[in-house]
This record gives C-alpha cells, sequence and structure tokens, in this order.
C-alpha cells in the first residue's frame, strides 16, 4: 500500500517490493532446515485438493513458487512436464540438488512466465498469489499461458481463518511479522474468486481447507504449540469447519474452450 508520503511510481514500489521478497526468501532458503513449511501429510491435502480439479492429460505444469522443491509432490497426479520458477536462486538451487527431484528449474516472475502463449496445461501458485500486489495482472499472465481448457490453481492464507486474520494481517493489532514477508497477507476468498472472473475464467470452484500439518511456523514461541494447533486444525476439518474457514483457501478454474490442444 502506498504511503501518503511515498511518491514513488507504480513500477518502482513493484521493483521494491520484488527485492523484499527475493531477500526474504533467500534467507529462508539458506537456513539449515530450508524453506519447507508443511509436513509430508500437509503436503499430501494439497495434492489431493489439485487432484479434484486437475485436468485429465498431460502437458506443461508451470508450478509458480516452487520455492526450494517442496510443492513439487503436489502436481504429481499430472504427468509430463513440471517446470518449478521462483524468484530466489538460493531456493532454486537447493532444488536442483534435491536427490529425488530431476525437474526444470527456473528463474522467473509470476508477472512475467517463460512460455509462450497457449502452450501450459497447468499453472499453479504455490502460495504466491497473497504476495502479489497485482493479482489481475498475475492471473492474466496465466491465462495468457494456458491452453484452451487449460488449468489455473492457487492455494493462499485465508482472511476468514482467525489466526490468520489475527497475527498475519497487518492491520490487525496482534500482528506478528516474524515469519512471513514484508508484502504478504492473507486474502478473503471473495477477493480470489472475484480476481479469478475477471481474468476470464470460468468453471471457478473454490474451497477453504484445514488439516494442512505445519512443519514449522516463526516466531519461535508458537512453534512449541504447533502440535496442538496441527491437531486442532484437522478436528476444524473433520467437523466441516474447513470448508469455509480453513488456514488456506483453494482456488481454481478454466480457460474457456476443451482441453484438446496438442501437449
Amino acid at each position: 500500500m502506498r504511503g501518503a508520503g511515498d511518491t514513488r511510481s507504480a513500477g518502482e514500489r513493484s521493483a521494491a517490493a520484488r527485492a523484499r521478497e527475493i531477500a526474504t526468501f533467500d534467507a529462508l532458503a539458506a537456513s539449515p532446515e530450508g524453506f519447507d513449511p508443511f509436513l509430508p501429510e500437509g503436503w499430501a491435502v494439497l495434492g489431493r485438493r489439485f487432484l479434484a480439479a486437475s485436468p485429465p492429460d498431460q502437458g506443461w505444469v508451470v508450478d509458480v513458487g516452487c520455492g526450494s522443491g517442496a510443492s513439487r509432490g503436489v502436481y504429481s497426479s499430472v504427468g509430463g512436464r513440471y517446470l518449478g520458477i521462483d524468484l530466489s536462486l538460493v531456493a532454486l538451487d537447493r532444488a536442483r540438488q534435491h536427490p529425488g527431484l530431476r525437474e526444470r528449474w527456473l528463474r522467473a516472475d509470476a508477472l512475467r512466465l517463460p512460455l509462450a502463449d497457449g502452450t501450459a496445461a497447468v499453472v499453479a501458485f504455490s502460495s504466491v498469489l497473497h504476495h502479489l500486489p497485482d493479482l489481475d495482472a498475475a492471473l492474466a499472465e496465466a491465462r495468457r499461458a494456458l491452453r484452451p481448457g487449460g488449468l489455473v490453481f492457487a492455494f493462499d492464507p485465508n482472511l476468514l481463518h482467525p489466526a490468520m486474520a489475527l497475527f498475519r494481517h497487518p492491520r490487525s493489532p496482534f500482528y506478528v511479522a516474524n515469519g512471513v514477508s514484508p508484502d504478504e497477507r492473507p486474502l478473503a476468498p471473495s477477493v480470489l474468486r472475484s480476481a479469478f472472473a475477471a481474468a476470464g475464467f470460468v468453471r471457478i470452484g473454490q474451497r477453504g481447507q484445514s488439516g494442512i500439518a505445519y512443519r514449522a511456523v516463526a516466531p519461535r514461541g508458537f512453534q512449541r504449540g504447533l502440535a496442538i494447533f496441527n491437531l486442532v486444525d484437522r478436528g476444524f476439518e473433520a467437523a466441516g469447519l474447513g470448508r469455509w474457514f480453513g488456514t488456506f483457501v483453494v482456488t481454481w478454474g478454466r480457460c474457456p474452450g476443451d482441453l484438446t490442444a496438442p501437449a
């Protein structure tokens, strides 16, 4: 958000935000544990949600915000070619060194995807959209890269979840900046749905999702209660509340047309 004394152009502010994101995630990826916020069962929950929405055939899967490769498994239900992109060179270097990952990794921006028009089967934003100041531009770029009938898929922290609203939204009096980048904020499901529709996507689906077990959170004081949080969050999902008030909101949609173009 532009402050009253901020006279920079939109481009200058965007470049500054990009630099802050790179610095944040370079530091996280360079830490001994790297950046892998979820336990394997947490990633598996997201994988099942993706599988329910994924296209039936193979093709390019573009994982925007792949980090050090932890999100790769979410999209394994779609065969074919995978391209992980991220702004952090440190994270990408860790992905390339992973013994179980032999994929393509490339430094690129969500607003300038390295694909020709209409060539991707899937563009997935792996917990990325809530970092971006311009959702419309990112989703327009995804639509450009997707072929007819292609899938756009995203998961982001949900503003309707009490912990996200209280501790991770910059406007909250209880906001905790430790562990998040300066420009991210949880998103309301309605904001995401409206942005997907404005970008021209059809067959839009959305669901809150709890039960995504965390491996680590910051600050350290939160870490001590993480096992209890994961247990309560699984109960939240089992009770049916996660569908609306889950820790994350998952949103997907299709490009108009049939998924019949050649891979």
